[in-house]
């Protein structure tokens, strides 16, 4: 397949395509729907700079229907402008309570990749209603966005079935996954080469959900001029055949792009061809599991995204905040394992199991102290702060691996014990310190190409550092290994 070339690929720009929902409630639960949509857009300055999140807006109808008091609650600062003047143009006739009632409206802004199909530097907006009471504002725009070596119309046209000899070639980065039609998978990752077999029927199921319209549609190279770092994935697929290649970078590709290259993942298990068997996968991985896994709920993936319309979705659906996948996971270790807006609160607000334990004996407090973060909120709600995984360790230790002095304050006058040792005899301050050295006593596996080495004992902040030593110090703990450098 055709290559992009890496001067090519440092000169892509992350595209500027956005979608934005509006979701409107009354506090109570109940729904309020104008009936007149205004004309919504995605503020350019907040596009430019990449905000996404929820905006909250408070306000009242008056007797004629219209809005007042219209109020931002919470949200980025960059958004909330444009989520108030759309309220102030809402009418409702009749009004759906009596006037003096508070609502609340919910504008979901998020950064989305386009379908293909919109012509280039024309933002295209759609309002609809969401058929749960709510309205929704989707606004796509394409500047920048390249496309090249689109199909022609017979290059189109869908072969009538697989057959032998067909397969489909997923590579990201140095991993090549290649399932043939037999059922044969090959997987490659740097230089590990490993065989493994799905039965035919599957392998056919999968290849037919490329042989769809929206796949065949897809040019063969999508991405943003001017970018200068970013991830890419290619595919190659032969259906009847006919072979079609397609590669992204930076996450320029539509959405279908996206869920097929999943779909090859789920089919396959490409998640154990990466982390081994998933009861012992570490509690640190969470921030980066977006691999289809066994058991994983679409519950918990809305819970990581910070997805609220996809979250209540999932519960409608049917998933359970009670729900654990392969590794013992719950919605909350998802949720707080993040980076970004989740849902924690919400799942603390429905009383979920603040201690419940992984299949490794890892808690919601240990995932959010992987990624530096002493969470208050679970801390208030009851979390165990000197709870052990099952080789001892605690969510002090996984913390004091970022350096933060003032998350590991927090969890200190929670109470978290700096005295306790691992499985390994290793105290929180032999964690702070192979941490400073580049070599992290609990490192993720995914993405292997994010590791990194330091030849100096110097890898974390020196005054966070500092910090955070005086902190341990001070609460008792000591050293047990010596630190030097390479």
């Amino acid at each position: 397949m055709d290559k992009i070339g890496p001067e090519l690929a440092r000169m892509w720009a992350w595209f500027l395509v956005a979608s934005f929902a509006l979701t409107c409630s009354v506090c109570q639960g109940q729904t309020a729907i104008p009936d007149r949509l205004p004309e919504l857009k995605y503020p350019p300055i907040g596009r430019a700079a990449r905000v996404q999140g929820d905006v909250i807006v408070s306000f009242r109808q008056t007797p004629d229907g219209n809005t007042v008091d219209v109020t931002p609650i919470s949200g980025p600062a960059m958004l909330q402008g444009v989520a108030v003047e759309n309220v102030k143009a809402w009418h409702f006739a009749p009004p759906a309570e009596p006037a003096g009632q508070v609502y609340k409206a919910v504008f979901h802004f998020q950064l989305n990749p386009p379908n293909d199909g919109f012509h280039d530097n024309q933002p295209t907006t759609k309002v609809e209603l969401d058929g749960a009471g709510g309205v929704r504002v989707l606004s796509i725009l394409t500047t920048g966005l390249q496309r090249m070596e689109c199909p022609s119309a017979v290059e189109r046209e869908l072969q009538p079935a697989v057959i032998s000899g067909d397969f489909v070639e997923l590579e990201r980065w140095n991993e090549i996954v290649r399932v043939a039609a037999d059922g044969s998978v090959t997987w490659n990752f740097g230089k590990a080469l490993r065989r493994g077999r799905i039965t035919p029927t599957e392998a056919k199921s999968l290849l037919e959900q490329f042989r769809t319209r929206p796949v065949w549609d897809l040019c063969g190279n999508y991405y943003q001029a001017g970018l200068m770092d970013g991830g890419g994935s290619s595919f190659k697929v032969r259906i009847g055949g006919q072979e079609k290649s397609v590669s992204e970078y930076g996450d320029a590709a539509p959405p279908i792009f996206r869920e097929v290259e999943l779909l090859v993942d789920a089919a396959v298990n490409t998640h154990q061809w990466r982390h081994g068997d998933p009861r012992t996968e570490s509690i640190v991985e969470i921030s980066y599991e977006y691999l289809p896994k066994p058991r994983k709920t679409k519950l918990m993936d809305a819970a990581s995204n910070g997805d609220e319309v996809r979250f209540q979705a999932a519960l409608a659906a049917g998933d359970k905040l009670t729900d654990v996948d392969a590794s013992g996971w719950t919605p909350l270790m998802y949720a707080v394992g993040s980076y970004g807006n989740s849902e924690e609160s919400e799942i603390l607000k429905a009383g979920a199991n603040v201690n419940a334990r992984s299949k490794r004996g890892e808690t919601a407090l240990m995932a959010s102290a992987a990624t530096g973060i002493a969470d208050e909120d679970l801390l208030h709600a009851g979390a165990d702060v000197n709870a052990v995984n099952d080789v001892g360790m605690t969510a002090l230790m996984l913390l004091v691996q970022r350096g933060k002095a003032v998350e590991i304050a927090i969890l200190l006058k929670a109470g978290a014990d700096a005295r306790k040792k691992d499985a390994a005899g290793r105290t929180a301050m032999d964690y702070l310190n192979a941490a400073n050295c580049g070599r992290p006593i609990v490192k993720q596996k995914d993405p292997q190409w994010m590791t990194m080495g330091y030849s100096r004992c110097n890898a974390l902040d020196g005054d966070d550092y500092q910090k955070s030593k005086q902190l341990l110090s001070d609460a008792g703990a000591r050293a047990t290994r010596t630190s030097a450098s390479k």
